[in-house]
């Protein structure tokens, strides 16, 4: 650096100097030296762009057109050729080609040049090899520098054909093939460099109809300096062997041919760079290795691609007639060679760069042969934990695979059933698999998604394993990537699910599910038809589970309608009940209950076929999904599910059919039906009685209503939850009804509690006075359960000590009376006698636990179905914002935001009755006008007195007056003239606020009612 910095400091001064004395002919030719200064310094540029223009510059200014001298060409080629041997990388490659390219226009415009040149191709090699000599003791650094120097020297005279084609000389070939192979023999860090070269070389040799004994020559000098078992040279010699093999001499390689089967052994090792082992004699030289390699050479890629086009080759000129080779070739090279378990991380590390650049390119009928065993096991071990030493390049595989099947769908089917075939399947319940095979299957085409159905069935049916536990694991596995692939799908409606046929995809999908989950194999039935390993009562749990988180979300996608995706499962089990020779139903019942089932079948068909009146499609519709949904809960074994179909055909034929007479009842026993349904764990039964519900908010009676806010006042308790759904003081209540074995995937389907509060809307309802507001109900809870903890572990202690005859532990310190001794200590007769006695205690404490356990579960429980029963009044208040009913669900509403109800359900209340309260601005729907005005005043003055129990909640003060101004809505929509009873209402209220400084009533009933008054009093009357 110091060097060249002076010496632009010389020439900026020679330029200074001769810019004062020399003639304007002289400023010229300085200009031009310092263009070529510039040019120099371009043809180092990291930017590619640059150097390319560089070299297209230095060319044109070195053309005949421009009349250089011979010094300035001569000057130019020793500085390219220097320059070769730069420290910087960029720097090399920019002086190669504009070396390359100076030579082939210096030697194909020979004639224009000047006659003073005098170049042969001789003298370049000289000029390389002068350039690039070491002289005396250097660096190693720079040793190196001078060694790539000549390696590119002679890279660009190969390429500039000067010496093949423009001026063929064997001597000079000779001499340019004994630099290059001497590197790749002495230097083993420049081999596959050199090797890179000589392949281009005997290509150009081709092309430019070189002499064969110059092909000879480069075959000749593998032996010579024993290249022969190096990658490289097996690379050379396959590229020789593309176009030359008759020149290939007999005794190296089989049959000329390092890929023939006898060779297979010896070119693993060799491409492994095992040199030692793959050494022929033991007179062999032995053969330098370079330091490990990040990525494999070159020649895997000469290799494989060979083997490719033999195959390729091989299946045009065959067509379904022969096995290709290119698997058990992988599998003898690649899998048992690179990736075998005995294989070092740097070894493997290249056979997944290898499987990982062949995913991209290789054709789907060669796609399976990449996933073979040891490829897949590394795969799975090295992906599935973050710390492996191969994680990264495993990973990169994974999205390799991914890639290709979003560029390629045909590809996605061939890459599934290779990874879950065989070797595969052991790997299927392992994380990063599980997840590559979901996006995998997203991409396929229709025809690739049956494929891949009927290859996962058969998974199911055959796991692979005789040991359940590993049998169940993988048919979970399967269940889960078939409901990824229900979720997951874009183009539900596209024509090809148009269809019901075995052809459609989601069709063989829904089937699976359904044959393993409510079907086991009939007695007698052939050995192939049964699944081995028997399916598990859990597995089976397991399909079911899945084929309802499917049904859940057929119903939220615009596949058909929602009727017809219910329909579609339970069609599906009726279908295979009657129909299969195979299977035999799990459900079993006496023939009272199998008539129900039938004749809620007959229903649904009567109401598909037929129709309803004009204007009840939705109403049809939705009976259908309650028929469909309560089918399926009798197929799953609920026997309350069949006492459901009695009730719905009962409220359906009154509704639809508008039975006068039973009426009010049907309508009872319909809010019965949907309140059923919010009692179920799985989301989409709530979901559906809400959308059911809205459609028949009109036919709601007092009666109804008054069973929703009836469960508003449950009280949140064991007891309360028994009342709820008429459980017996002996049943075990489990929460939120999951069975223990559940998987956590069916929480997606299951509505689950969320004990962290809601945020309110933005009228700042959420805000407290007093600050009890702020603490969750579920904090709360948690205190009271501090203390009673405390309370008990004392308790526990006292017993404990009583019993073990020792001062109990402090529970403030936890620290132990000193005062005990070993001489204390028991024997063991003494601690055998205490034994009964520790064992009650525990026990004793043991039970607590568990109730205390249990009464948090009920409580739960009891709040998440309040919870969808606001749902249920919120949607009721809506569409029935002028039914004089609503004004029914107004207080039991507003003591939901007491201070010491529970948060979730205070925040929610509060937003139904906000809603409510903007319903006549949003809506611009009339307020009710009830015909017992009476009614009215007694609700208003309830809800003032209401008030007085919020516990200094604004949360609750809020709501009351939001109710209060709406039902004031109603008596001035009644009659104008009710305005100064409703004032003195609002007075009364006030002055017992105003006198009672302990009053819990909140300021913001009156001053609502003030700005509220302000924009009625503008109205005309």
């Amino acid at each position: 650096m110091v060097g060249k910095v002076l010496k632009r400091a010389r020439e900026v001064v020679d330029e200074t100097t001769a810019s004062k004395t020399a003639p304007k002919r002289r400023r010229q030719d300085n200009g031009g030296k310092v263009n070529l200064v510039s040019i120099y310094e371009d043809l180092a540029a990291e930017a590619e762009e640059t150097r390319l223009q560089a070299a297209k510059d230095l060319i044109l200014k070195l053309s005949p057109e421009e009349n250089p001298d011979s010094s300035t060409i001569k000057s130019v080629l020793d500085r390219l050729i220097r320059g070769l041997c730069s420290q910087r990388k960029a720097a090399r490659v920019g002086f190669c080609v504009a070396l390359t390219e100076l030579l082939r226009q210096l030697f194909t415009q020979k004639e224009s040049m000047p006659n003073s040149l005098d170049l042969d191709a001789g003298k370049i090699v000289n000029l390389v090899e002068q350039n690039t000599r070491v002289k005396g003791n250097v660096p190693g650094q720079e040793k190196r520098d001078h060694l790539i120097g000549k390696l590119f020297g002679c890279k660009a005279i190969i390429q500039s054909t000067i010496i093949t084609k423009l001026e063929p000389s064997e001597e000079n070939w000779g001499r340019v093939l004994d630099h290059i192979y001497g590197l790749a023999h002495n230097t083993p860090w420049l081999r596959e460099e050199c090797g890179l070269i000589i392949c281009e070389a005997i290509r150009t040799l081709k092309a430019s109809a070189a002499p064969e004994s110059c092909v000879r020559e480069t075959i000749q000098r593998l032996s010579t300096f024993q290249l022969v078992n190096t990658p490289e040279g097996v690379a050379i010699w396959l590229t020789a062997r593309g176009d030359f093999e008759a020149l290939l001499p007999e005794s190296v390689w089989h049959k000329k041919d390092p890929l023939s089967k006898k060779e297979r052994t010896r070119l693993a090792k060799i491409l492994k760079e095992d040199f030692q082992a793959s050494s022929q004699t033991e007179n062999a030289v032995k053969i330098k290795s370079a330091s490990i390699s990040h990525n494999p050479t070159f020649a895997w890629d000469v290799v494989l691609a060979e083997m490719l086009r033999r195959d390729d080759r091989v299946s045009q000129k065959h067509k379904d007639m022969v096995k290709l080779e290119f698997s058990q070739f992988w599998i003898e090279t690649v899998d048992s060679n690179l990736i075998s378990s005995t294989s070092s991380h740097e070894r493997k590390a290249w056979g997944l760069k290898l499987f990982e650049k062949m995913i991209k390119s290789v054709s789907v009928q060669t796609l399976p042969a990449l996933f073979s065993p040891n490829v897949i096991r590394t795969l799975v071990n090295q992906s599935n934990k973050n710390d492996r030493f191969l994680h990264s390049a495993a990973i990169n595989c994974l999205k390799a695979m991914q890639a290709r099947a979003q560029r390629e769908p045909a590809s996605a089917a061939t890459m599934l059933i290779a990874m879950t075939s065989k070797h595969g399947t052991l790997s299927l319940d392992k994380f990063k698999i599980t997840k590559t095979l979901d996006s995998i299957v997203l991409c396929a085409n229709d025809e690739g998604l049956n494929q891949i159905i009927r290859h996962l069935r058969s998974l199911v049916h055959r796991p692979e394993t005789e040991d359940i536990s590993t049998a169940n694991s993988r048919r979970q596995t399967v269940a889960d990537i078939l409901l990824a692939l229900v979720r997951g799908y874009k183009s539900y409606g596209s024509p090809s699910l148009s269809t019901e046929d075995d052809d459609n995809w989601l069709q063989l999908l829904i089937s699976v599910l359904v044959d393993y989950g409510y079907f086991v194999p009939r007695e007698g039935a052939k050995t192939a038809k049964i699944p081995l390993p028997p399916v598990s009562d859990a597995s089976q749990q397991i399909f079911k589970n899945r084929l309802s988180s499917c049904l859940s979300h057929l119903l939220r996608t615009h596949y058909r309608s929602r009727a017809q995706s219910a329909l579609m499962i339970v069609g599906t089990i009726r279908s295979k009940a009657t129909s299969s020779k195979d299977l035999t139903l799990l459900f079993q019942a006496d023939k009272s209950v199998q008539g129900t089932v039938e004749k809620a079948f007959q229903t649904v068909d009567d109401i598909t076929r037929k129709g309803t009146k004009r204007g009840l499609d939705s109403a049809a519709d939705a009976f259908v999904l309650l028929y469909s949904l309560t089918l399926l809960q009798v197929y799953d074994g609920d026997g309350d599910a069949v006492l459901l179909l009695d009730d719905l055909d009962a409220s359906r034929k009154a509704i639809l059919k508008s039975k006068k007479s039973s009426e009010s009842q049907a309508q009872n026993v319909f809010v019965e039906v949907i309140l059923t349904f919010l009692g179920n764990p799985r989301a989409i039964f709530h979901e559906i009685a809400q959308e059911v519900f809205g459609i028949f908010t009109a036919e709601v009676s007092a009666e109804s209503l008054q069973s929703l806010t009836d469960v508003l006042d449950t009280e949140e308790s064991l007891s309360g939850q028994r009342e709820l759904f008429e459980q017996g003081d002996g049943e075990d209540v489990e929460e939120n009804g999951h069975t223990s074995d559940e998987s956590l995937e069916e929480a997606s389907d299951v509505e689950m509690l969320d004990n962290a509060s809601q945020h309110s809307d933005s009228d700042g309802s959420n805000s407290t006075g007093t600050g009890e507001e702020s603490t969750s109900d579920s904090a709360s809870d948690s205190e009271g359960g501090d203390d009673e903890d405390d309370e008990e572990l004392t308790r526990f202690d006292e017993l404990l000590a009583q019993t073990l005859q020792t001062s109990k532990p402090s529970i403030a310190t936890g620290d132990a009376d000193d005062s005990s001794s070993d001489d204390s200590d028991m024997d063991d007769e003494q601690m055998m006698a205490l034994d009964p006695h520790l064992t009650r205690i525990f026990q004793e404490r043991t039970k607590t636990s568990s109730k205390k356990q249990q009464n948090k579960g009920a409580k739960q429980t009891v709040v998440q179905f309040k919870s969808r029963v606001l749902d249920l009044l919120s949607a009721y208040l809506e569409k029935e914002y002028s039914n004089p009913l609503t004004l029914e669900a107004l207080l039991p509403i507003v003591r939901r935001t007491r201070a010491n109800a529970n948060k979730q359900l205070a925040d929610k209340s509060s937003k139904v009755l906000k809603k409510l309260m903007d319903g006549h601005a949003h809506h611009k729907a009339p307020v009710p006008k009830p015909t017992d005005e009476e009614n009215v005043w007694d609700m208003l003055r309830m809800i003032h007195e209401e008030a007085k129990f919020g516990g200094g909640s604004n949360l609750h003060a809020t709501a009351c007056s939001n109710a209060s101004l709406h039902l004031a809505k109603v008596l001035l929509g009644i009659d104008r003239a009710n305005y100064t009873q409703v004032a003195d209402v609002y007075s009364e209220s006030q002055k017992q606020w105003f006198m009672d400084s302990r009053s819990a009533v909140q300021p913001v009933l009156f001053t609502q009612f003030q700005n509220w008054l302000t924009g009625v009093r503008k109205q005309k009357k």
